[in-house]
């Protein structure tokens, strides 16, 4: 995956924007959490298990966009 920057739109974090782009399946969210943390991201939520059935972390891009990432558990 990479993150492209578009410098002459506004930034989600100026204009409030709250949702997110996207929803990705990985393995090992825990594992991806301990990567991310690593190398600096914006860790929103840590892995935490979810009623329906998944384990789920978010994250924001340099910009401000919001991304999921699960694992069925």
């Amino acid at each position: 995956m990479m993150l492209g920057r578009c410098p002459d739109a506004p930034s989600p974090r100026d204009i409030g924007d709250h949702s997110y782009f996207a929803y990705l399946l990985v393995d090992d969210v825990d594992a991806l959490h301990t990567q991310f943390l690593g190398k600096g991201a914006l860790i929103l939520r840590a892995p935490e298990d979810k009623p329906w059935g998944r384990r789920e972390m978010a994250v924001a891009t340099p910009d401000g966009h919001r991304m999921m990432f699960g694992k069925m558990i």
